[in-house]
């Protein structure tokens, strides 16, 4: 799956692949004061400069 990641300090969003993405799980952890950073994908970021993450919508296969 992709993923969206807008950051506060950048006009430029990254894509990231990950294996798994749990929204509710990745929300407790940005507003988690006592953590410094999130590892999403291959990416680790300020938990405090995460501004948007949300799954990239991939076109569906045609079907013959």
């Amino acid at each position: 799956m992709k993923l969206i990641i807008e950051r506060h300090s950048s006009s430029e969003a990254k894509t990231v692949e990950v294996t798994e993405y749990d929204a509710k799980l990745l929300n407790e952890q940005i507003n988690d004061e006592t953590i410094n950073t999130v590892v999403i994908g291959d990416k680790i970021i300020s938990r405090i400069d995460v501004k948007l993450v949300e799954p990239v919508e991939e076109p569906a296969e045609p079907t013959t």
